[in-house]
């Protein structure tokens, strides 16, 4: 049974990034180059950990085919990321479900999107699995 949170998640949030991935891609090609050729051809895997009032209410697995989300587990939490130097790092993401829907609204991204991700980042905390 899909909660409103694995909704927002998978109908709001995944197409949300993908139109930003393509907004990079357009106004920063040599910055989605760069970075789409260090994650390309490595399946990696990302977390992210969704609160409401402290509370978890969701726990999400996003497997990754270079930069973009191939697939989503609901209800799990884990993450591997293939890094060059390090092996395999483990980071997950905490954010409060408010933020998410704050940050799917907010039209700054289509225009300055560097300003708007930079407006977020106190809401976002990083942590790492064991």
């Amino acid at each position: 049974m899909m909660t409103d949170t694995d909704s927002l998640i998978k109908e709001q949030m995944i197409p949300f990034r993908e139109r930003i991935l393509r907004i990079v891609q357009e106004k920063h090609p040599y910055v989605y180059s760069i970075a789409n050729s260090f994650f390309s051809g490595r399946k990696n895997m990302a977390g992210l950990q969704v609160t409401q009032d402290g509370q978890v209410v969701g726990e999400y697995t996003f497997h990754l085919d270079g930069l973009h989300i191939e697939s989503v587990d609901t209800g799990k939490l884990d993450s591997a990321v293939n890094h060059p130097f390090l092996g395999i790092i483990k980071p997950y993401g905490v954010i409060e479900k408010h933020v998410i829907e704050k940050i799917i609204a907010d039209e700054g991204f289509a225009s300055d999107l560097i300003a708007s991700f930079i407006k977020y980042l106190p809401d976002i905390t990083i942590k790492f699995l064991r």
